[in-house]
């Protein structure tokens, strides 16, 4: 539905500057290449939406007594699932040189993995849920903080 409104506000600015744009020389040469760019990314904005209509999949976080896992719909390869018992810490950085966030969980065998960000979830209540399935955990103060490096 997003793709859909997003296809929508692109062509009520695509009608608008036809409207708004002074007929001069720079300005038809600007609606020229509105009207090729325009219908591309309207359609290629309408084959995603079908693909994910298609699709049909849902993000989900679940934490239980024995697993913590992230199924991505998108992305296959950041999904997982690992033991709770095994999760060593979770640490958010904030890396400021290249303006960029990021939540890495270690594990205990030293493998490190990154927990997604793009989509709206409550990252309050997931760690709750990780210090109730298992205690042990290292947690991040706040959950909305990142430590600069």
């Amino acid at each position: 539905m997003l793709l859909l409104l997003n296809m929508a506000i692109l062509l009520a600015m695509y009608v608008a500057a036809r409207k708004l744009i002074e007929p001069t020389e720079a300005g038809a040469q600007l609606i020229y290449w509105l009207n090729i760019a325009v219908p591309v990314v309207e359609f290629c904005l309408f084959l995603v939406a079908i693909l994910f209509w298609v699709q049909n999949g849902t993000f989900r976080i679940s934490v239980d007594a024995d697993r913590f896992e992230i199924v991505d719909p998108l992305f296959k390869s950041t999904s997982f699932s690992v033991p709770v018992r095994e999760i060593e810490k979770i640490r958010q950085i904030h890396q400021k040189h290249i303006h960029r966030n990021t939540i890495i969980m270690s594990m205990m065998s030293g493998e490190k993995i990154q927990i997604l960000q793009n989509y709206n979830y409550n990252r309050r209540k997931l760690y709750t849920a990780l210090a109730r399935a298992n205690p042990s955990i290292c947690l991040p103060e706040g959950a909305y903080r990142f430590k600069q490096v």
